[in-house]
C-alpha cells in the first residue's frame, strides 16, 4: 500500500473524512430546506430534532458530538410562536442572510448556514435556532412533480 492509502486510513480512521461527508451533506440539506415556507422549515427542524432523541434514547446518552435540544431550548409551542413573530418583523432588516436565535433573541448573523452557526456557537449558544431569512420580495421555490 502507498502512503498516501495509509494517510487517507489514518484521516479516515480518525473521523475527519466522515467530518467532511457530513458537513458536505449537511450544506446540501440545508441548502433544500432554505427555500421552504417557514412552517415547514419548523416542521423539519422539529423531525430532526426527535431523530436526535431516538439516537440519544438508542444509546442509552447523549448522541456524541451533538448539543442536545432540551425542552426550554428548542421552545415549547409559546416559544416558537415569538420566534416565528421576530422572523416576520425583522424580514427587511435580516432578509438574505441566516440568522441564529435564541428564543426570540437574535445571537448572530451570517451569509450562510455554517458561519451563522459557528458564531452562535462561539457566542456560547450550542442549541441556538439557525435558520435563512428570506427577503420581503423573495420567492421560494420548491421542487415537485410537473
Amino acid at each position: 500500500m502507498r502512503d498516501t492509502d495509509n494517510s487517507t486510513r489514518q484521516r479516515y480512521d480518525n473521523g475527519q473524512v466522515k467530518s467532511t461527508m457530513a458537513a458536505n451533506i449537511e450544506d446540501k440539506v440545508i441548502e433544500k430546506l432554505r427555500v421552504l415556507p417557514e412552517s415547514q422549515q419548523a416542521e423539519v427542524l422539529k423531525f430532526v430534532e426527535d431523530l436526535a432523541d431516538v439516537e440519544a434514547k438508542a444509546d442509552n446518552g447523549p448522541a456524541v458530538g451533538r448539543a442536545q435540544p432540551t425542552h426550554s431550548d428548542n421552545g415549547d409551542d409559546e416559544t416558537r410562536g415569538r420566534r416565528l413573530e421576530w422572523l416576520k418583523s425583522h424580514r427587511e432588516e435580516y432578509g438574505g442572510q441566516y440568522v441564529a436565535l435564541d428564543g426570540d433573541r437574535l445571537i448572530a448573523v451570517g451569509p450562510n448556514y455554517r458561519v451563522a452557526r459557528e458564531k452562535a456557537r462561539a457566542a456560547g449558544k450550542t442549541n441556538a435556532f439557525v435558520t435563512y431569512l428570506s427577503k420581503p420580495d423573495e420567492l421560494a421555490e420548491m421542487g415537485g412533480w410537473v
